[in-house]
């Protein structure tokens, strides 16, 4: 509790300062990056559908299997 009231920004804010450090070292070689571009991301993207990374594999060899 203590720590808090030096620091009350912890740890699950730690990707943000890294990503404002990021940002800076970017922009002090002329590069204009936006936060949300450089924060890490954790989970995976909600919007994006799920695919199958041994889709094509199972195809090619049930393909070769077939032949």
């Amino acid at each position: 509790m203590e720590f808090d009231r030096i620091s009350p920004l912890g740890d699950e804010r730690g990707d943000i300062r890294n990503a404002q450090i990021v940002k800076a070292v970017f922009g002090a070689q002329g590069m204009n990056v936006a936060l949300k571009d450089v924060m890490l991301c954790w989970g995976e993207d909600e919007d994006k559908p799920e695919v199958d990374p041994f889709a094509a594999l199972e195809d090619a060899l049930s393909f070769a299997a077939q032949s």
